[in-house]
């Protein structure tokens, strides 16, 4: 396994942290929007906390995406 924002391969046949992320994606399931449905999305695993946080900064998919003004 790699950390999927540097690349850095996790030590085998050693202890480590693994950092996860996981993304909810929330939709509309009908045509009024009343419903709406869920979707759970793997992001990668990460070797630090400071690589997760590099990785949301730079993402700029879905909720991580900045508003654009109207």
């Amino acid at each position: 396994m790699q950390c999927k924002h540097c690349g850095e391969a996790f030590p085998k046949n050693q202890k480590y942290d693994i950092w996860s992320l996981r993304k909810d994606h929330v939709m509309p399931a009908d045509t009024e929007g009343l419903t709406h449905s869920v979707h759970l999305e793997d992001a990668g695993v990460f070797c630090s906390r400071k690589c997760i946080r590099d990785y949301l900064a730079a993402d700029r998919s879905g909720m991580f995406a900045p508003r654009q003004p109207s």
